[in-house]
């Protein structure tokens, strides 16, 4: 039986991962309208909406009025809040977050840096400057890569303006500008 049979047609991931499948390829496959200097089709918008997991931040996105910044030129990186850690704001939070447009836009926009932030690495955390709030620190452990208080649960989903990774925490400005 060939790889590619035991794998359904999708690409087994090797390393730490491995028998997980890589559907980043197929995610970000090129097509005819991609931009000619860069192999990816869509914009961070556009993947965002594509990734299930992803559809409260591109919600909270649209609402806020951000949707034209993720269909930039970019590049800008990305750290997109999934939908389970927008689930853990309490109801009440997060319908009054929802119903202030600029309290949500400065939320958004402090998960939105300018330029691709790749992945920390072991024992070199750095910091880097949102587009608004204080700058967010990047640490990598054995227990993975993480954003502040957050952890990064997916890295390095590539688009034609950027790279979003997905964290299982919404990170607030307010907390950090102590």
């Amino acid at each position: 039986m060939k790889n590619s049979d035991k794998n359904n047609g999708k690409n087994a991931v090797e390393g730490p991962h491995r028998g997980a499948t890589d559907t980043t390829a197929a995610l970000s496959a090129p097509s005819k309208t991609a931009d000619r200097g860069s192999p990816y089709a869509e914009s961070l918008e556009e993947m965002s909406a594509s990734i299930p997991r992803l559809q409260a931040f591109t919600a909270a996105i649209s609402t806020a009025g951000l949707s034209s910044l993720l269909r930039a030129k970019g590049p800008f990186t990305i750290f997109a809040p999934t939908d389970h850690a927008f689930d853990k704001i309490p109801s009440a939070e997060r319908a009054a977050l929802l119903g202030d447009s600029a309290r949500l836009a400065d939320l958004l926009r402090h998960h939105v840096v300018s330029g691709r932030v790749k992945a920390p690495r072991v024992k070199k955390s750095r910091r880097v400057r949102p587009e608004f709030g204080e700058p967010l620190k990047l640490t990598a452990s054995d227990k993975g890569f993480h954003v502040d208080e957050a952890r990064i649960v997916k890295t390095n989903i590539r688009a034609s303006n950027g790279v979003i990774h997905a964290i299982d925490t919404v990170l607030d400005p307010r907390a950090t500008a102590s």
